[in-house]
């Protein structure tokens, strides 16, 4: 099949199929007599694949990795997961900016005239969400834990702070607290392996679990394979605005630094609806274990230290947004944090 034939039954243009060409995605034959190129039929069926996934949004660069794995669906899958995360991010990222460029409109108008000092105050607030989401990394190496530990691999990390036992209590406080309702939705976050999801889901709530670690991921699925779970990471959620009636997370808020965790909590705001609650169960600031030489993980250097929960901090972000809190110290280095947001906000 010839160029034009091609992009007439794709229904598209055949500078488009040159050009995927141009990227490596397709390499049609071309005819020895007149070098026109010529579409097989496994051509054909790639080329849908490359432009059914850029409808989709994903970038040639991720298309090309994707359709490499094709015959692999856990490979595939794995690298469909890390796309979908990415376009999450840019999605999150562009609501932020919208937001930003409204609220700079709306000083402008009660301006006799715009000012440049509102507009470089809101930019230079983008700049720094920016720069502490991107500066996010796994310094614990997750997915290498996942693998050696397997289910217990979040106990790999906690080891030093938590006995097994403070763990399990920690996280049946957590259930507790959020009293699910069957049916409801609800999203827990930093979910691991699924040790809390597996409790969350015998309870009968339609959940989404959100872990970082594609390995730990993997725990989870296998696990809980009923359960909706996808790749992402705190600082942008995967999931639409105002959709969790409760949000759930467990020993994950010590990966991030006291700006990171801020900016996970307007995460959190942003995905629950009025009257939703949450319940971040993690390790105290003022509790015993707060030396940094005993927050190292197993195996691990200071370097990749547990960041405390920072309380008064999230404790103010939340009063500041009308949330009700209750705060309790639980078993060991561990405290939660509930916080129920107001039906008018």
């Amino acid at each position: 099949m010839k160029v034009f034939e091609a992009a007439r039954l794709l229904d598209t243009t055949p500078r488009t199929l040159r050009f995927y060409e141009e990227k490596g995605l397709v390499t049609p034959a071309k005819a020895r007599e007149n070098g026109y190129r010529l579409y097989s039929e496994e051509d054909i069926e790639r080329l849908r694949w490359i432009i059914a996934l850029r409808e989709l949004g994903m970038p040639l660069a991720a298309i090309g990795e994707v359709l490499q794995t094709a015959r692999q669906p856990d490979d595939f899958l794995r690298l469909a997961d890390r796309a979908r995360a990415l376009l999450y991010e840019e999605w999150v990222a562009a609501g932020q900016k919208l937001q930003a460029l409204d609220d700079t409109i709306a000083k402008w108008r009660q301006q006799p005239q715009p000012e440049l000092g509102a507009a470089e105050v809101a930019a230079e607030k983008m700049k720094h969400s920016r720069s502490q989401r991107s500066s996010w990394n796994d310094r614990w190496d997750y997915d290498r834990l996942a693998l050696e530990h397997g289910e217990a691999a979040p106990m790999a990390v906690l080891a030093k702070v938590l006995t097994p036992t403070s763990y399990e209590q920690a996280l049946m406080k957590t259930l507790e607290w959020i009293d699910p309702i069957a049916g409801e939705y609800g999203a827990e976050l930093g979910a691991g392996t699924g040790n809390l999801s597996v409790k969350l889901a015998e309870a009968g709530v339609r959940l989404t679990a959100i872990e970082q670690s594609a390995q730990m991921l993997g725990i989870l699925r296998r696990r809980l394979p009923h359960v909706d779970a996808k790749l992402g990471n705190l600082l942008t959620l995967p999931l639409p605005d105002r959709v969790c009636s409760f949000i759930a997370c467990s020993f994950a808020m010590h990966h991030l630094n006291a700006s990171q965790q801020l900016l996970a909590l307007a995460e959190m705001d942003r995905i629950l609806l009025p009257g939703g609650r949450i319940a971040i169960t993690d390790i105290s600031r003022n509790s015993e274990a707060a030396d940094s030489s005993k927050f190292a993980a197993a195996g691990q250097p200071i370097a990749a230290a547990i960041e405390p929960l920072r309380l008064h901090e999230l404790q103010s972000w939340l009063q500041s947004r009308r949330y009700s809190i209750f705060v309790k110290r639980l078993e060991s280095a561990a405290i939660m944090i509930f916080a129920v947001k107001s039906e008018q906000s």
